[in-house]
């Protein structure tokens, strides 16, 4: 499915947090790098509710198995101030407060540590 977010209203409803990678295209070193750091441990991040999110430049990305607009990645970028030829991993809570932004690849653990303390929500 292709979906087009406002990422404000996405993480108000979302019961996730939401990891986005940012990154020009899907060759961009960081970006497999951290994608390979990620993917060796998606049981963790699941169980830890959090959503990654790749957002590109001038192609489509994907927020867990959803396809994101390319028009809906550039309004992430804008929102995050993310410029051109970027590369930026931005972790954001249930609450919608950034909990991380880095400039280079992260650790699971660095996420899990920033989460830890995040207030669940009730349903």
């Amino acid at each position: 499915m292709t979906i087009g977010i406002s990422h404000s209203g996405q993480a108000q409803s979302s019961a996730h947090t939401l990891l986005y990678v940012f990154s020009p295209s899907k060759q961009e070193r960081r970006y497999q790098i951290q994608m390979d750091t990620l993917t060796d441990r998606q049981l963790a991040l699941s169980g830890h509710d959090v959503v990654v999110a790749e957002v590109f430049e001038h192609e489509r990305g994907h927020i867990g198995a959803d396809e994101i607009r390319i028009e809906s990645g550039g309004g992430l970028r804008r929102e995050y101030h993310i410029s051109p030829g970027q590369f930026k991993v931005v972790l954001v809570g249930k609450d919608s407060a950034v909990k991380l932004c880095a400039e280079s690849c992260v650790s699971c653990e660095e996420v899990f540590m920033r989460i830890e303390n995040e207030p669940s929500q009730a349903f």
